[in-house]
């Protein structure tokens, strides 16, 4: 099976099995939920980050280079909504709990695909990349969706509808960087 192939079947499981994954600890009665949900957002913005640091240092693309950078400059004003949500609704975000089975796959996995791109260069890096965003994006927006549509909170709501928002014209660019660097091959 191709790494790419790989890489499509297992990174949505990154954020769409992770739900008990998390050890954030939800203070003054917050759903557990809405805990996991914001540990797992905060989670996947900081990765994003750092994978699309590597992406400018190491793509040979300069669609994917300027869309890794938007990704760097976007992404902690993004978060930062998250934590101050997050605080506001007395839940502290955190990393996963690598004590459970969840916790560690997650935390294996992005670690493991972090490690993977490190070898990657030029155009082998830009398909893993994007391939890898598109991928993880739509496990994002399911969980974005799920999350809207339970949230009784109005502030939880704006978060997940504009976090929501952003992530449709996210998915849509890197889509179009996709076919773009992958062209007529596979």
């Amino acid at each position: 099976m191709s790494r790419t192939r790989l890489a499509s079947v297992f990174i949505p499981l990154v954020v769409a099995s992770a739900g008990a994954a998390f050890a954030a600890a939800p203070a003054s009665g917050a759903a557990p939920e809405l805990s996991q949900s914001l540990s797992e957002l905060h989670e996947v913005s900081q990765w994003s980050v750092a994978l699309s640091e590597m992406a400018d240092a190491r793509a040979k693309s300069d669609l994917v280079k300027n869309y890794a950078r938007s990704i760097v400059n976007a992404n902690p004003g993004l978060d930062a909504k998250i934590v101050a949500v997050a605080q506001k609704k007395g839940v502290d975000v955190a990393a996963p709990d690598t004590q459970t089975d969840e916790g560690k796959s997650v935390s294996e996995r992005m670690k493991a695909e972090a490690a993977f791109l490190g070898t990657l260069q030029g155009d082998a890096f830009d398909k893993e990349y994007m391939t890898l965003v598109t991928n993880t994006q739509q496990s994002v927006l399911n969980l974005l969706k799920a999350n809207k549509a339970s949230a009784k909170e109005p502030e939880v709501k704006q978060l997940m509808g504009e976090l929501t928002t952003t992530i449709q014209g996210r998915l849509k660019t890197a889509q179009e960087i996709m076919s773009k660097v992958y062209g007529n091959q596979i």
